[in-house]
């Protein structure tokens, strides 16, 4: 509990709370179904670094890079697709079809949908390359961003509007597409759930700020 109104954490609570590393775990945890990645992540530190302890400024400091160019998931993410056709084989990370929509056929930002598979297959990788072309033109999320969403009087900050979001952070529709909120996208299958979330690197290499209740859910405080 804290100062904030109707009994929640004051902002400075709040912002206290609100650190990369609780960012990131999650983020694993909800946006990629990877819960506990950030111990695990930690102990293959250890690992390579001969059994020294590892701190989580060490782990953060491994996600962040890995996406900077440069990073093996950044060159990962521009080495890949999100549907491929080998011989007469669709291949995609998910599915094509779940209780909540389909997917194929679907190019987002497209009316209608693609009647042959070839052809979307071609339009959605090339949706994602555009997609990352504007990520890479604007990865991050820009330092004076909090202030500008700050409510008066010292209140506790909301996360920032989707627009807003999505105007601060290159790739903004191909995050939106991949997390399991969305409905009807190839890039998980019938089993996933869970919540979206925008996730971008903030001025110095951080991530997105979550909302209030999220946060009280990593830190275990309410």
């Amino acid at each position: 509990g804290g100062g904030g109104g109707g009994g929640g954490p004051s902002r400075e609570e709040l912002l206290a709370r609100n650190t990369l590393a609780n960012r990131i775990r999650w983020m694993l945890r909800e946006t990629m179904g990877a819960d506990g990645e950030f111990e695990r992540r930690r102990a293959e530190l250890q690992l390579l670094g001969g059994g020294g302890g590892v701190g989580d400024d060490a782990v953060c400091e491994s996600f962040v890079s890995s996406v900077r160019p440069g990073g093996f998931m950044h060159d990962l993410l521009h080495e890949g697709q999100l549907a491929a056709i080998h011989g007469g084989n669709l291949l995609v990370h998910g599915g094509v079809s779940s209780a909540d929509g389909v997917a194929l056929g679907r190019v987002p930002g497209r009316e209608g949908d693609v009647p042959s598979v070839g052809e979307w297959a071609e339009l959605l990788n090339a949706w994602y390359r555009q997609q990352l072309q504007e990520w890479d033109a604007a990865p991050c999320l820009p330092s004076d961003a909090v202030a500008d969403i700050a409510v008066e009087g010292g209140g506790t900050p909301p996360p920032p509007p989707r627009s807003l979001r999505d105007s601060w952070i290159g790739g903004a529709a191909l995050i939106s597409y991949s997390v399991p909120r969305a409905t009807g996208v190839a890039s998980r299958g019938a089993g996933g759930e869970g919540r979206g979330v925008r996730a971008g690197a903030r001025g110095g290499g951080g991530l997105d700020l979550l909302a209030e209740e999220e946060l009280e859910e990593e830190t275990g405080e309410e």
